[in-house]
């Protein structure tokens, strides 16, 4: 009895934790749509100053569909590659100041692991992020979101 009593309660604790990620994801993509694009740097060391690390730049792209969203802060951004790194030493911040402004980007580092990995495209790949949601006059909202890397950053200003 006891066993059975256990597992109802284990089952209802997978339920729940499922939902509630399920509705995360539901709630970021319904307040903003974002895309990832990359960069690899153009020389070895360029960044770091050591000939053998090889890095780039992740670039987010957001777009938000509510006019209430004030900000997103990101606080974990992890790629879905082995050979990938980020070490997001401050939190990310993609600001919507303006009313007229819906677009804004921000940017973080990434470093290759392993110098003998080549890796040429990032395209299909994926960053998991997590952060919170920032809106006018009302509490934040936390959110997780797994994002599917687009292609190479193309700079959209004339």
């Amino acid at each position: 009895m006891i066993l059975v009593i256990t597992i109802c309660v284990l089952l209802l604790f997978a339920v729940y934790f499922f939902i509630s990620k399920k509705q995360q994801k539901q709630r970021f993509n319904s307040v903003v749509s974002m895309t990832v694009n990359y960069m690899f740097q153009e020389r070895s060391g360029q960044y770091s100053g050591d000939r053998n690390s090889k890095s780039g730049v992740f670039v987010f792209k957001a777009e938000r569909n509510d006019d209430r969203l004030k900000n997103i802060v990101i606080r974990k951004v992890r790629p879905l590659h082995v050979a990938l790194n980020v070490n997001l030493e401050q939190i990310l911040v993609i600001p919507f100041e303006r009313k007229d402004s819906t677009k804004s980007d921000v940017s973080v580092r990434f470093k290759i692991n392993r110098t003998t990995s080549k890796i040429a495209d990032l395209t299909g790949g994926r960053v998991y992020i997590s952060g919170v949601l920032n809106f006018e006059e009302s509490r934040s909202k936390s959110f997780k979101a797994i994002l599917h890397i687009s292609d190479l950053y193309k700079n959209d200003e004339v």
